[in-house]
């Protein structure tokens, strides 16, 4: 028994001197290993990923630098996630051109990653609307508001700087439903193009007749008056002012009070073959008057020949009014 003892020693001395060396070699091996340590759940910020953007990555600066370029793909779009397993992780590890003993891989089985998000300001998208289809209503006599706007709830967005950009210019009346094209930016990169339902209401100050008119009848300016009215058409569709009604004949009976439009009136023959008229001669700001006669029939706006009774020269001349031509030299 007292031989025994020393035996036992010594193999016990030997045995713990060996586990030191093992373990002691594991850890310097463990320690020239690059490490990869990856949570279970990670936000990342950028369109595409990259495994230095969710693991933290320690050892050789080279290597590391390396293992950080390698990419995995786009990220998830703004509130919603993305998984990849630690098998994807380790192929593309490999793939990359590190070998098993160049790196150690700290990860769970399933990674989950999200991607940061913002939920868009109702506020914004409102605005830019507004600012699109009110633009069209710049007059100082109608008064316009934008009574409907159909948009999504809860847009999310990546986060970044966000600019919003609506399109309104093929819509031909917005005092019914119509569709407008919306444009959102991140950063000045597009992330969302989508339509919405809008509609506009407006008052405006237009002509309406001052009393019964008849069909084919030359109107004059004491035959309308100004009302404010909402407006249901087109405002292109009204008339605001009497110059553009001047020389019309209107194509139907109008009963008095009612809106005056532009599909209501036609133009009128001011000037006829053989009328006596006044030709105005301006050259900037010099203007003289001379008689003529008209040598051809025309509405406001058409060209016409006259001739010049004094001089009896036929010159072209521009129809402004009744009994009124121009030339401008």
């Amino acid at each position: 028994m007292k031989r025994t003892k020393p035996r036992k020693t010594l193999f016990f001395l030997i045995s713990s001197a060996f586990l030191s060396i093992f373990f002691v070699s594991l850890n310097v091996s463990a320690q020239t290993k690059t490490q990869i340590r990856l949570a279970s759940e990670t936000t990342v910020t950028d369109e595409y990923i990259k495994l230095g953007n969710i693991a933290e990555i320690t050892g050789e600066e080279v290597k590391t630098n390396r293992l950080k370029q390698i990419s995995l793909g786009y990220a998830p779009k703004a509130g919603m996630f993305r998984e990849i397993r630690r098998e994807q992780i380790t192929l593309l590890i490999a793939a990359a051109g590190f070998s098993e003993n160049e790196v150690l891989l700290d990860a769970p089985t399933q990674i989950l990653i999200r991607r940061a998000s913002q939920n868009l300001n109702e506020n914004l998208l409102k605005q830019a609307v507004e600012t699109e289809v009110l633009k069209n209503f710049q007059s100082e006599n109608v008064n316009a508001k934008l009574v409907r706007l159909d948009l999504p709830s809860n847009v999310a967005l990546p986060s970044g700087e966000i600019s919003v950009k609506a399109d309104a210019k093929n819509v031909r009346n917005f005092f019914t439903p119509f569709s407008v094209s919306i444009e959102i930016r991140v950063d000045n990169v597009v992330s969302r193009r989508f339509s919405a339902t809008a509609q506009v209401e407006a008052f405006g100050d237009i002509l309406v007749a001052n009393r019964n008119l008849i069909s084919n009848e030359k109107i004059s300016e004491t035959d309308v008056r100004i009302e404010k009215r909402r407006l249901e058409k087109p405002l292109t569709s009204y008339f605001q002012k009497f110059d553009k009604l001047r020389g019309a004949v209107s194509l139907k009976n109008i009963a008095e009070g009612t809106e005056l439009t532009s599909d209501s009136f036609a133009a009128g023959v001011v000037v006829r073959n053989g009328d006596l008229v006044k030709i105005e001669g301006v050259s900037g700001k010099i203007k003289i008057i001379v008689s003529g006669e008209a040598r051809a029939s025309g509405k406001i706006g058409d060209r016409i020949s006259v001739k010049n009774s004094q001089s009896c020269a036929i010159l072209q001349a521009t129809v402004i009014d009744q009994g009124l031509v121009r030339i401008n030299f």
